[in-house]
């Protein structure tokens, strides 16, 4: 081995005799082998000088500038160092240092032998560390998914979030210490699952028989308004969320803070489209608030931060978005769009009055934004009228768009 060139290494699921010859010479060999105490224990026990990965990862770094050019330098990644490894963070951190990277066998790839799936097959995601990177949304729209379990976040915790979606046929799937003496397999319902007890070393797969079978499983816009839990609270009708929604210009990954949930239709509408996002809403009225909360629970969404606050008051000071859309504003219009900062957004708004029309436009000039555009909306719709039909109108509503880059 070259003292030029530092490796990062997949040491696989755990047992060492899933680790191939190649990658126990270049370990057996080395100078300094960096990795976590179960991996330097069974990996590395008489190496010359270990360095074990924890939280301080500052000091791996520091570590391993000074010493990759002058000593033959080895970092141990569990699994496979294609997924979620600490390889894209060395990497990313030291792109001058010239790593040379090994894959290893993942303890996914292990279940997944014991289960006969593929892996072309699966949505991956980690709760290693993680908060629930939006766990609900993931599973119910994917027939199969992979979670990688951590800390907090056991196959009986994340189980046990699992069971909100009564609507969704779930069976989950947990491997525990895979390959070790004391491997486990284990299926079962979200609830029998999250009645167990397994092992820190666990990976999940969670298989969902019908994905179709989600509360709304379109892609289009607009939702069907007896989709929602309604109550007295106005509630946005769908042909207007269609136009908002698409005047939002929402992508999978965006960031939505919306001022006004009221019974949370554009909130449900935005969570769906931004699901690998988030959306943070304020609502100052405890009835709607609740509307909102039932509504989040009924379809699924994990992706929801709901406030029961006045705007702009009640904004997060640390809230990130990208995306603004304001269904109510109390009479603060003004106040709610200088609060937003200067940094690039898009701006929706929608308005019943003229006055309204009128206060919207100008905040978003008075706020540095450009194309900014109204469009108003005056939708009908057909209602029976003995053998014929007639066309009743909804009231129209004026959305306001701008941007500021």
């Amino acid at each position: 081995m070259s003292g030029q060139t530092p490796y990062i290494i997949g040491v696989g699921p755990g047992n060492p005799g899933f680790l191939y010859p190649i990658a126990k010479d270049l370990i057996d060999r080395a100078d300094i082998v960096i990795g976590g105490r179960r991996q330097l224990a069974e990996f590395a026990p008489n190496a010359p000088q270990t360095a074990v990965i924890d939280r301080g990862l500052a000091a791996i770094l520091t570590l391993i500038e000074a010493n990759w050019r002058e000593k033959r330098l080895v970092v141990l990644a569990s699994g496979d160092t294609g997924l979620f490894s600490i390889r894209a963070y060395l990497q990313n951190r030291l792109p001058h240092v010239p790593f040379a990277v090994l894959p290893g066998i993942s303890s996914l790839q292990c279940l997944l032998a014991h289960c006969n799936a593929n892996l072309n097959d699966l949505k991956i995601i980690t709760l290693h560390g993680a908060a629930d990177a939006h766990l609900q949304n993931t599973a119910m729209m994917n027939p199969l998914t992979a979670v990688f379990c951590g800390g907090e976040n056991t196959p009986q915790s994340i189980a046990a979030k699992l069971t909100r979606l009564k609507f969704a046929d779930l069976t989950l799937t947990v491997g525990e210490n895979l390959t070790y003496p004391e491997e486990r397999v284990t299926c079962g319902s979200p609830a029998e699952i999250a009645a167990g007890n397994f092992s820190d070393l666990s990976v999940m797969l969670i298989k969902n028989a019908d994905p179709a079978g989600r509360p709304w499983p379109y892609l289009s816009c607009g939702i069907a308004d007896d989709a929602f839990t309604r109550g007295d609270v106005p509630m946005t009708k769908s042909e207007v969320r269609a136009v908002i929604t698409s005047k939002l210009r929402l992508s999978p990954q965006s960031r939505l803070l919306e001022v006004g949930a009221g019974t949370g239709s554009v909130t449900i509408e935005a969570a769906l489209a931004a699901h690998e996002g988030s959306v943070i809403s304020l609502e100052k009225n405890p009835a709607a608030v609740a509307l909102c909360r039932a509504n989040l629970t009924r379809f699924g969404l994990d992706n929801v931060t709901l406030i029961e606050g006045e705007a702009p008051a009640a904004i997060p000071t640390d809230a990130q978005f990208d995306r603004v859309f304001i269904g109510g504003s109390g009479g603060n219009l003004a106040d709610i769009v200088a609060s937003l900062g200067e940094k690039p957004l898009r701006v929706v708004i929608s308005a019943i009055t003229l006055e309204s029309v009128g206060e919207a436009l100008a905040a978003l000039k008075n706020g540095g934004f450009s194309d900014i555009e109204a469009v108003q909306i005056a939708a009908a719709r057909s209602r029976a009228a003995g053998t014929k039909h007639l066309m009743l109108g909804l009231n129209p509503v004026t959305i306001i768009s701008g941007e500021r880059k």
